[in-house]
Parts: structure tokens; C-alpha cells; sequence
């Protein structure tokens, strides 16, 4: 297995400040685990939500890491919480999210600005 970083996902916002959005993906399918993403904000407000989620090509889109009213770069671990067969939660326990999918990143509630958002991921694949 190899630990790589991802080329950068940069999200071009456009809209009314405070009120921007939009999306980059990243174009191609990612198979591996996801172990962390460092969101690198321009100038954003601190009212900017970012999600990194899969597209849903293969199975149903989901959530892998969700920033709620953030503006501060950062790295931050994206982390599953593992279920057992009976689909109750392993307490105290976290492990990477498994991909086999494209990879977004949509932003919301920010100002319009090229390369508002620039996001930075950590695969082992």
C-alpha cells in the first residue's frame, strides 16, 4: 500500500458574499482508503461550509468529511465509525473511509473567488 497526496481540488465559488458556492471533483475514480483532507481557505468568510463526499457513480452518494462555518486551513482526518454485523457502532473506534468512487468537494455559504477553496487528500491506496 502507498500513501499519497492528491492532486489539489480547487473550487471556484461564485454568487453574492457570504452566499457563494461550488464544486470540484476529482475527475477520475479514487480507490483506497481516505485518511485525511487539509482545506486551504482564500479569503473566505467564516460562515463557509466544505464537503467532501463521493459522487455516487458506483453505490450511493456519501459524506466522508463535512466543515461546517470554517475559514481556518487546516488538516483534518477523515474518519468512519465502524459498525458491527448487527450495524450497532464500535464505540471508541474510528477508521478510514474505504473509496471506490469520484471524490467532490462542494462549497457553500462563502464569497466568489477563483480558487476559494483549494483541498489537499491523503489516499492509501
Amino acid at each position: 500500500m502507498t500513501i499519497r497526496a492528491l492532486a489539489a481540488l480547487k473550487v471556484t465559488t461564485a454568487g453574492d458574499a457570504g452566499a457563494a458556492a461550488g464544486t470540484a471533483d476529482t475527475g477520475r475514480v479514487i480507490a483506497g482508503e481516505v485518511l485525511g483532507a487539509y482545506i486551504d481557505y482564500a479569503s473566505q468568510p467564516g460562515t463557509t461550509d466544505v464537503t467532501l463526499r463521493t459522487k455516487g457513480t458506483a453505490l450511493p452518494s456519501y459524506n466522508l468529511l463535512v466543515v461546517t462555518n470554517g475559514n481556518t486551513d487546516g488538516f483534518f482526518p477523515v474518519r468512519a465509525s465502524p459498525v458491527d454485523l448487527a450495524n450497532a457502532a464500535i464505540t471508541n473506534s474510528h477508521a478510514p473511509f474505504v473509496v471506490a468512487d469520484e471524490l467532490e468537494v462542494s462549497v457553500a455559504q462563502g464569497d466568489a473567488i477563483a480558487d476559494g477553496v483549494v483541498v489537499h487528500l491523503l489516499i492509501r491506496d
